[in-house]
């Protein structure tokens, strides 16, 4: 996992430096352009990103009661039809906030009145799948508190099966950073779909050992020029060798 890169961040913070954010990039052998390998999500850090305050949530729903809780626990706005018109309309513009969660009651009307059609291409309608739609108010609550303190954070794949994850910041310590890459790598293991892969298959008689999930991955900084190769293993969670520190390899076999 090269610790001693993790550890190197901190003794930049303590030399002056910026409080850098720290980011997993993960190379997947997917295509989001076939069916299911389109991977999206929502982990909860257990330690959070390090920006206390700087996500904006609005919350949809008709539960008049649960709109009072969630205005009294931080959402910038909720409402449900004449929030949603605030929307369609432009008086609300969608870039003003950065996490739309729901209860299902509201999810026709979004649709019915257009505001999906705004929500979706920038991954902000609410659902079930990356964590922003919930049936109970008690799991919304929960929700929100954790985009607040910014413990939530989505993914989704690139085009090229890519997965870009803020995992905290460089003050956080070897220590807080492997906690949460090792709760964002749990996740995307999970998420593995049951068929994959770049290439097309070839056929052949005789079978094959089933391809590679992970082809690479690197570990960047805000400041950082470029990232640092880690050792696939200790990113695997099924591996004997998860969030272990390991010598870097010539090549990850």
């Amino acid at each position: 996992m090269q610790i001693a890169q993790l550890k190197g961040k901190t003794s930049r913070i303590q030399r002056g430096y910026p409080d850098e954010t720290i980011e997993l990039v993960v190379n997947l052998n997917l295509d989001p352009r076939k069916q299911g390998q389109s991977l999206r999500g929502t982990v909860e850090l257990p330690h959070g990103r390090g920006k206390t305050g700087e996500t904006t949530v609005v919350v949809f729903t008709q539960d008049e009661e649960l709109q009072e809780i969630a205005k009294q626990n931080g959402a910038k706005l909720v409402g449900a039809d004449s929030l949603i018109d605030e929307l369609v309309n432009g008086t609300l513009p969608v870039d003003s906030f950065q996490v739309a969660l729901a209860t299902p009651d509201i999810v026709p009307l979004l649709t019915k009145k257009g505001a999906a059609r705004i929500l979706g291409p920038r991954g902000r309608m609410p659902n079930t799948k990356v964590g922003t739609l919930f049936n109970t108010a008690d799991e919304l609550i929960k929700a929100l508190e954790n985009h607040l303190l910014s413990k939530s954070v989505s993914y989704r794949t690139e085009k090229e099966g890519i997965v870009h994850v803020p995992v905290g910041k460089g003050s956080f310590g070897s220590k807080m950073l492997l906690d949460n890459i090792g709760a964002v790598m749990k996740a995307i293991s999970n998420a593995k779909p049951e068929s994959y892969g770049k290439k097309k298959k070839k056929s052949s008689s005789s079978a094959k050992s089933q391809p590679k999930y992970m082809l690479k991955a690197t570990l960047a900084s805000t400041q950082s020029k470029g990232g640092v190769r880690v050792d696939l293993r200790t990113l695997d969670p099924t591996s004997a060798f998860f969030l272990t520190d390991l010598d870097p390899l010539k090549k990850n076999n």
